[in-house]
C-alpha cells in the first residue's frame, strides 16, 4: 500500500472516530487530540487482529513502542500533511470536505474494526488521552518491544505484527484480557 492510499485509509477512520464521538457527545468540540487518535488507531487495528486475521494490521502495518505506547509511525510521521483534518495536541478539526470516494479506502474493514472496538469497550472514546496511553501499556507486546528498545539505549523499536496478533487484548483498565 503506497503511503498516501495509507493516509486517506487514516483519515477516513478519523471522520469515523469523529462520527462515534458525535454519537456520544452532541456538540462540535471534541478532545480527539494526537495522542488520543493514535491510541484508539493501535486499539482498532488490533481488535480484530488474531493468529487467523491481520484486522487492520495489514493496512496500518507501522507500528512501533514508543514511551506513550504503541504508534503508527509512518501515520505519526504524516500527521501535518492531512488533507481533512487538523489533529492537535487538543482536538481533531476539519480542514475542508474531501470525499470518500476512493475504491483504495478499505471503509468496510475501517467501519467493521471500529463497530468491534465499540462492542468491546463504547467508553474508549471518552477516556482521556493518558488513560488510553496506560492502558496501552498494559499491553505485553508494548512492554516487552519497549523493554528491549530501552536494553539497546533507544527509545522506539518497531512491534512486529505477529506479537499483536498474538496479544491477549486488553481494552479497559480494570480487564485482564479480552480474547476474541
Amino acid at each position: 500500500m503506497t503511503p498516501e492510499i495509507k493516509k486517506l485509509n487514516f483519515e477516513y477512520f478519523v471522520s469515523r472516530l469523529l462520527e462515534w464521538y458525535g454519537e456520544v457527545y452532541c456538540d462540535q468540540s471534541n478532545d480527539l487530540s494526537k495522542i488520543k487518535v493514535l491510541k484508539l488507531l493501535f486499539f482498532t487495528s488490533a481488535v480484530g487482529a488474531n493468529t487467523e486475521s491481520d484486522g487492520l494490521l495489514d493496512i496500518f502495518d507501522d507500528f512501533y513502542a514508543m514511551p506513550y505506547g504503541p504508534v503508527e509511525s509512518e501515520i505519526y510521521d504524516s500527521l501535518g500533511d492531512l488533507l481533512r483534518y487538523r489533529i492537535t495536541k487538543e482536538s481533531t478539526t476539519s480542514k475542508n470536505n474531501i470525499d470518500f470516494n476512493n475504491d483504495s479506502i478499505e471503509k468496510a474493514r475501517i467501519d467493521e474494526a471500529i463497530e468491534k472496538l465499540k462492542r468491546v469497550n463504547p467508553q474508549l472514546i471518552k477516556m482521556n488521552p493518558f488513560d488510553l496511553v496506560e492502558l496501552s501499556h498494559m499491553w505485553s507486546c508494548w512492554s516487552m518491544v519497549y523493554d528491549y528498545a530501552l536494553n539497546n539505549n533507544q527509545y522506539s523499536h518497531k512491534i512486529p505484527n505477529e506479537l499483536i496478533k498474538a496479544e491477549n487484548k486488553i481494552f479497559t483498565l480494570n480487564q485482564v484480557s479480552y480474547e476474541f
